[in-house]
């Protein structure tokens, strides 16, 4: 399968998957509150130190990381493919001024995330859905948007 084709089934799986904007449905699994509380804690306590910093999520989906990530960083780039999606994100946590929703592939060679350099890149659950190659392209692009 071509890569546009590849992207275009995983765009299209996760339009129809998220015709339901609930954790649940997000982490396709019916358990996802209780997974959630063991795992998030987890995952945040990995992070180096980013207060005040720049931060950009990719994959931020409905913002389950998006709320914890913007208490204490600087700047907030929250980005993800879908847009209903980044839109129950931005409608969850657009109290937080400190944030930037972004309706982008990461995938995209033509993806400018910002105007200067970011500190930090999260990302949680992302690259399992993105072949080896488009692994390289999101960070290739990332780090050098």
């Amino acid at each position: 399968m071509a890569a546009q084709e590849e992207r275009e089934v995983q765009k299209n799986y996760w339009i129809e998957h998220s015709a339901d904007l609930t954790l649940e449905a997000m982490m396709l699994d019916s358990k996802a509150a209780d997974l959630d509380k063991e795992e998030r804690p987890e995952v945040l306590s990995q992070l180096p130190s980013y207060e005040g910093k720049s931060v950009l999520e990719l994959g931020a989906g409905i913002g389950r990381f998006t709320g914890e990530l913007a208490q204490k960083a600087g700047q907030l780039i929250a980005l993800d493919f879908i847009d209903n999606v980044i839109k129950k994100n931005e409608e969850v946590n657009g109290h937080y001024k400190n944030v930037k929703f972004m309706c982008a592939d990461v995938t995209s060679p033509d993806l400018k995330i910002a105007d200067e350099s970011v500190d930090l890149i999260f990302s949680n659950w992302l690259l399992m859905y993105l072949s080896d190659n488009e692994v390289n392209i999101c960070f290739i692009t990332c780090f050098f948007c």
